[in-house]
């Protein structure tokens, strides 16, 4: 079997309790040629002496100490001296199947693919869960990607071509950067392709970024929005402007029931949604139902916010 190299990149910053998982994981895939680059972003526990543990015991481990400059910051630095062909994320209080790269992996041999992207699974366990699906697999244009329900907004559950992130780097200093990020790596591939298998498994973490933000929203993402809305406008993309406008008010939806928004926060989201539901009131790309629920959010967002949070 062809077994290109790939370089794993994991920022780690105040995960102690989760990365022993976490590295375990990479040291137990049954695919085994490649390195796996720690990027300890200025911890204050354990974490770094724990990455230094690791790399002590297995050379295909390099660690990186650095200040502390957020998710960003790490992942670039990983980038920076990643020799892979190929690169993959993993979050340092997330863990993988044990045949999350040999999967993925594989999937580079039958074509010219370019991103391979797996599902995920969400929970507080430490050993993955045994899945009795069928498994699928798609493959998507840099077009149809968008247009389809197979995006994912997320860094991690992929493995990239490495030479993809030549030009492209996580803007730093921002909250939701996945969101600036992601939709470049989909849009400058020719074919990814896409397995419903969850090999991927995302621990629900209080304190981290991500639930953090459940607590205290931040809006810097509608930013992330307006340029690839921008870029594909300027690129005659019609279908994925809609496509992102639509995108954004369903995220402005699920955010306007977050109980911890400000008044000054909910009148923004207001102002975005209804400025971006007029571009695709009559839009194609839009479902009958979607347009039905943007329609009664528009008119009674209050009363819609309430029903989604029943119905999540």
């Amino acid at each position: 079997m062809n077994m290109p190299f790939i370089s794993i990149i994991v920022p780690v910053y105040k995960v102690e309790q989760y990365l022993h998982n976490c590295l375990n994981s990479v040291l137990a895939q049954s695919y085994t040629n490649w390195e796996l680059i720690l990027v300890d972003d200025g911890s204050p526990d354990s974490c770094g002496t724990i990455c230094d543990e690791y790399a002590q015991k297995d050379n295909r481990i390099k660690v990186i100490h650095k200040e502390n400059g957020g998710l960003s910051s790490a992942r670039n630095a990983g980038l920076d001296v990643m020799t892979g062909e190929f690169v993959s994320f993993l979050d340092s209080d997330d863990f993988w199947h044990s045949d999350y790269l040999k999967i993925l992996m594989g999937y580079f041999n039958t074509g010219d693919v370019d991103i391979a992207q797996c599902d995920f699974v969400r929970g507080v366990e430490t050993v993955f869960p045994t899945f009795s699906l069928e498994s699928s697999c798609m493959v998507y244009t840099n077009h149809s990607i968008f247009t389809s329900e197979a995006a994912k907004i997320i860094m991690w559950g992929k493995v990239y071509r490495a030479d993809f992130f030549q030009d492209i780097r996580m803007p730093e200093g921002v909250i939701n950067e996945d969101d600036w990020t992601t939709w470049k790596l989909y849009y400058q591939a020719k074919k990814i392709t896409v397995t419903n298998r969850p090999l991927y498994y995302y621990t629900y973490n209080s304190s981290s970024i991500m639930g953090i933000n459940k607590k205290k929203p931040n809006l810097s993402y509608f930013g992330a929005y307006e340029e690839r809305i921008n870029y594909f406008r300027k690129n005659r993309e019609k279908d994925l402007v809609d496509v992102s406008h639509m995108q954004l008010c369903k995220s402005l939806i699920l955010l306007y029931a977050n109980d911890m928004l400000t008044n000054e926060q909910r009148e923004e989201i207001r102002k975005r949604f209804r400025e971006s539901w007029k571009e695709i009131t009559n839009s194609p790309m839009v479902s009958f139902k979607l347009k039905l629920i943007f329609g009664v959010f528009n008119l009674c967002p209050t009363i819609m916010a309430k029903i989604i949070s029943i119905l999540r």
